[in-house]
C-alpha cells in the first residue's frame, strides 16, 4: 500500500495497517509454546501488546476522525495538528526496542531449552529446533537493517521519491515471515515429558565426592557393558531409573564428572561404534544401516554428529581408514 500508490488515496489515507509492535511479543510466545512444559495462554500475556494496542487505538481514532475529509492534504493537516509525526517517530523507536528486547528474551528461552535437550536426551531425531536459531539471527539482521534505513531516512541520505532502501527491507521482511511460516507449519512439537524433569538443585548439590564416583563408574559399565547407548530413543529417566538416582542428580554427576552433556557423552560412544563398524572388513551393509544399529534414528543427525565429531564425512573416513 505504501509504494503502489494506494496510500495516497483520498480512501486509504492513515489506514491502520502497522502491525510491527505485535509481532516480536506474537514470535516471542509462538517460542514459549514450543519449548516449555505445559504452556497455557494466560491473560496476563496480554500486558505484552499494550504498546501495540495503544499505537493502533491512535491509529483507527486517526483514520476514522480524518475519513470525512475531503482531500488527502486536508487529512494531512488533520493528522499534524495531532503530532503525527512525532508519534510515528516514538513508535518506530518502540519498534526497535521491542524487537532488541524479544530477540533477547527469546534467545535466552531458546538456548534454556536446547541445554535441555543435550542434557536429558540422546535420541537423534529428536526435535532440536534449529530453525529458531536461523529465525533469531536473521532477526537481528532485520533490527540493524532497521535503524541504518531509520538514519537514512532522517538524514535524507537517499532519494526520498524511490525509497529503495525500504522497499528492499519490506522485501526481506516478508521473506523471514514466509520462512517463519513455513517451518512453523512442518514443525512437529517436541515431547517437552522427555527433557523437562522436576529439577532439584539442592539435591544435586549434596551428592558426594564418593557418590558421584560410585555413579560414574556405574555409568560407564552400563556403555562399554551393556552398550546402552545403541537404544535409538535413550533418554536420561531411563538411565537414572537404572541407576536409582534423579535425572538432576545423574545430570549433575555427567556435567561434572564427564564434563559433557548427556547427549554429548551417549553420541560419542555411537560415533566410536560405528567407527569400528566401518573399518570392519566383514561388514557389508550400507552406512545408513550401520548408523542404524550405532543407535542413531535419523540419518541427518546422524550425518552432521559424524562431521562435528571427526571432521570428516562418513565416507571419507572409511577412505582414510581402508578395511
Amino acid at each position: 500500500m505504501n509504494y503502489n500508490g494506494m496510500s495516497n488515496m483520498q480512501a486509504f489515507r492513515y489506514l491502520p495497517n502497522a502491525f510491527e509492535l505485535a509481532t516480536a511479543p506474537l514470535f516471542y510466545l509462538y517460542l514459549l509454546a514450543l519449548t516449555e512444559k505445559d504452556f497455557k495462554w494466560r491473560p496476563k500475556y496480554l500486558l505484552h501488546f499494550v504498546p501495540f494496542a495503544m499505537a493502533e487505538m491512535y491509529a483507527l481514532w486517526l483514520f476514522f476522525g480524518s475519513y470525512e475529509l475531503p482531500t488527502v492534504n486536508a487529512k494531512d493537516l488533520f493528522a499534524n495538528r495531532f503530532h503525527y509525526g512525532s508519534i510515528k517517530e516514538i513508535e518506530d523507536w518502540l519498534i526497535v526496542a521491542s524487537i532488541l528486547t524479544y530477540l533477547y528474551f527469546g534467545y535466552q528461552k531458546f538456548s534454556h531449552f536446547q541445554q535441555q535437550v543435550k542434557n536429558n536426551t540422546a535420541d537423534s531425531a529428536y526435535p532440536t529446533l534449529h530453525w529458531l536459531r536461523n529465525i533469531l539471527f536473521l532477526s537481528g539482521v532485520l533490527i540493524i537493517w532497521l535503524v541504518v534505513n531509520m538514519f537514512l531516512s532522517r538524514l535524507s541520505l537517499i532519494d526520498q521519491e524511490t525509497q529503495i532502501h525500504w522497499k528492499l527491507y519490506f522485501i526481506y521482511q516478508a521473506a523471514v515471515t514466509y520462512y517463519l511460516g513455513f517451518m512453523a507449519y512442518r514443525q512437529q512439537q517436541p515431547d517437552l515429558e522427555q527433557i523437562y524433569h522436576s529439577q532439584n538443585t539442592q539435591e544435586s548439590l549434596k551428592v558426594t565426592a564418593e557418590k558421584a564416583q560410585m555413579l560414574t563408574t556405574e555409568l560407564l559399565v552400563l556403555l562399554n557393558e551393556k552398550k546402552i547407548y545403541l537404544d535409538p530413543g535413550l533418554n536420561i529417566r531411563q538411565v537414572a531409573k537404572r541407576l536409582s538416582v534423579s535425572p538432576s542428580v545423574l545430570s549433575h554427576v555427567i556435567n561434572e564428572r564427564l564434563n559433557k552433556s548427556f547427549r554429548e557423552l551417549i553420541n560419542d560412544y555411537r560415533i566410536e561404534d560405528i567407527k569400528i563398524k566401518l573399518t570392519n572388513p566383514e561388514n557389508k551393509a550400507s552406512i545408513l544401516s550401520l548408523a542404524l544399529e550405532s543407535g542413531f534414528n535419523s540419518e541427518a543427525s546422524f550425518y552432521r554428529v559424524f562431521k562435528n565429531s571427526t571432521g570428516q564425512t562418513p565416507k571419507a573416513f572409511m577412505n582414510n581408514h581402508p578395511r
